[in-house]
């Protein structure tokens, strides 16, 4: 018999007492530590948000998995993380992994991340798992994709919108907490849509009564955990607790894990730009961008997308295919020598070739040798001169545009519903 059995609930004493009556004097309700932790976590919420790379405006998705073949990693037809890399657009959502640790040590390291690699090198965030980094991540965190592991309740008890992406009911008691979290929350759709399915559960949850009442069922001692378990600790020690407060403990500040590769080239992009006439004379270009190599088939939010690559990827399938190709300023290719050149000659199919210019703008050389020149005269944080091409490609393509040398054109350009918009000044010199 141990000489303390620590619960977190009062609903946990009653279990004790109908399972093993015994053992109820030995039993201690001292709260949740982690609970706590993640809820004085949530005052530093811009910090975590900071340190994990998020952009402002930006949203992140939390995706988590326990270990087994339930969970989200290992239910079979599961493909929760790849289908929300695929389908939430990159400059508005940030997808980041929590994988379980005894998934990470029953695997090991290097195969999480192998099999992980395609993600993580599509901007997937797959913090180590000896960190605290899902910690603060779940504080950042504007979604919550989870399965029957614990952190699906932590992230519930936070109110953070959640959908179940899979859900072991075999694996969990009956009429337990996390029993009526797999009755509450909503599973994923496979034929619908994911975005529609976190925007429904984030206007829907928030007043939900019977999330409410679960969530007061993770620890009947909310903010106490320190003290009671400090008490608990120095009372079997036989010792005086210190004359100080016993206090939570702070999430640290996420420091850069190897969650994302850089690689030597830009990734490939498949992108659905729109332009529409605004009142008054003005164009909106609409850009949403989603990385190729986590798309399976050509999807309804992909109708009409071009694709941008760069023209030295070692995946030759990128460039051969590409409507715009993306040179960087650090491959010394300068404007003047790109029409006629051996990489015009390459990609005879190609129809823009942007090449990047300070500021995040770029030169843009069109197929029949019309030069357009993008610069960004209002440049939010998710500008690029990848979003300008894309946008110079759209604005080309959208109708009539008279690209004639002294054309001067200003367009504001939008990172699908990111609340920040950017202006593009166009230029045929």
């Amino acid at each position: 018999m141990p000489a303390a059995i620590v619960l977190s609930h009062d609903e946990q004493l009653r279990r004790l007492a109908d399972g093993c009556p015994e053992a109820v004097p030995r039993a201690v309700v001292a709260g949740d530590p982690c609970l706590d932790q993640l809820r004085a976590g949530l005052a530093f919420r811009a910090a975590y948000r900071r340190a994990l790379g998020l952009l402002p405006g930006q949203r992140l998705v939390v995706v988590s998995s326990t270990w087994g073949r339930g969970s989200v990693l290992g239910a079979p037809g599961a493909d929760v993380l790849r289908r929300a890399l695929a389908e939430l657009p990159a400059d508005e959502f940030r997808v980041l992994a929590a994988v379980h640790p005894n998934a990470w040590y029953g695997h090991g390291a290097w195969q999480i991340c192998h099999w992980l690699a395609p993600l993580t090198e599509a901007g997937m965030l797959l913090p180590a798992p000896e960190t605290e980094t899902w910690k603060a991540a779940l504080c950042a965190a504007d979604f919550l994709i989870g399965d029957h592991g614990s952190l699906t309740m932590y992230g519930t008890a936070l109110g953070i919108p959640c959908v179940l992406g899979a859900f072991d009911d075999s694996a969990v008691a009956p009429d337990s907490p996390m029993d009526r979290l797999g009755r509450l929350l909503p599973r994923l759709s496979r034929t619908v849509p994911l975005l529609p399915q976190l925007l429904h559960a984030a206007r829907t949850q928030p007043d939900d009564p019977g999330l409410a009442a679960l969530r007061q069922s993770v620890s009947s001692a909310p903010g106490e955990s320190a003290r009671r378990l400090r008490r608990l600790f120095y009372s079997r020690l036989k010792l005086p607790e210190p004359a100080h407060p016993a206090a939570t403990r702070a999430i640290p500040v996420p420091s850069p894990g190897p969650a994302a590769p850089r690689l030597p080239h830009l990734p490939a992009t498949l992108v659905t730009a729109t332009a529409d006439d605004e009142p008054g004379g003005g164009v909106t270009v609409r850009i949403r961008r989603f990385p190729a190599t986590a798309q399976r088939t050509q999807s309804r939010h992909l109708a009409d997308a071009h694709l941008a690559a760069d023209p030295d990827d070692p995946d030759p399938r990128w460039p051969r295919s590409a409507d715009v190709l993306l040179v960087p300023a650090e491959r010394g290719l300068l404007p003047d020598e790109v029409s006629g050149s051996a990489l015009a000659r390459r990609f005879p199919g190609c129809a823009l070739v942007a090449v990047e210019e300070a500021g995040h703008g770029c030169t843009a050389l069109f197929g029949d040798g019309t030069r357009l020149r993008a610069r960004w005269a209002e440049r939010p944080a998710w500008a690029s001169f990848a979003v300008a091409a894309s946008a110079a490609y759209a604005w080309a393509g959208s109708g009539p545009v008279p690209l004639r040398p002294g054309v001067r054109a200003r367009l504001t350009v939008r990172a699908g519903d990111h609340p920040e918009a950017g202006l593009v000044e166009f230029t045929v010199p």
